[in-house]
């Protein structure tokens, strides 16, 4: 599992294309009746990008786009990826005590939604009841560079005391591939390239 981070590149034009994507299963009957199994409690999601310019000059950007697709060898290996939309949360509630469990999971809601977090950045604050908790001392926490097992888990050294609350701010990032194993960029004009439609999706730990 690659930790590298896609590049920031100054190309990419709106819009920027987000699709939540579930699994069902679907059976009709003679009668038009359905039957539906849901096999995902989580949405992958994909993204489409689209970059009006790289520019093949001092700036770079047609050569590390390149060069980030062929070291990934297109579908093949995982990266982590920056959704400037959603990125980071504040005061997210992660669980509660019971006196006895010492991991938690990281999620972030979207208007409601929980999600499972698998890749987090960084921890800026953890608070159990309301008391602030020093990283490295009260607690530790999965990164994806851990591998798939462990990540986005926070591991406390001693169980929070039954029914507190443990809320976090943290930012984090998406852990994706990209959709296929080959990608068209176009030249049109001198050391001037644009990719059109760039692909990729997240990745889960089940």
């Amino acid at each position: 599992m690659s930790t590298e981070i896609f590049p920031t590149l100054a190309g990419l034009e709106y819009p920027v294309v987000r699709t939540p994507v579930f699994r069902t299963l679907l059976q009709e009957s003679a009668s038009g009746s359905e039957t539906r199994v849901t096999l995902q409690s989580y949405p992958r999601w994909k993204w489409t990008l689209s970059f009006n310019f790289l520019r093949d000059d001092a700036n770079n950007e047609f050569r590390t786009l390149v060069s980030f697709f062929l070291a990934r060898k297109g579908a093949f290996d995982s990266f982590l990826f920056t959704d400037v939309d959603d990125m980071a949360v504040t005061g997210q509630l992660i669980g509660r005590g019971d006196g006895h469990s010492t991991l938690f999971p990281l999620v972030r809601s979207f208007q409601g939604f929980d999600e499972p977090v698998l890749a987090p950045n960084a921890i800026t604050r953890l608070k159990v009841a309301g008391v602030t908790k020093t990283q490295g001392t009260d607690y530790s926490f999965g990164t994806w560079e851990n591998g798939i097992i462990g990540s986005g888990l926070v591991g406390f050294a001693t169980a929070p005391a039954s029914g507190a609350n443990i809320t976090v701010d943290f930012s984090y990032y998406w852990p994706v591939r990209f959709v296929a194993d080959q990608y068209d960029f176009s030249k049109f004009m001198d050391r001037l390239w644009e990719q059109k439609k760039l692909d990729i999706v997240s990745l889960k730990n089940a």
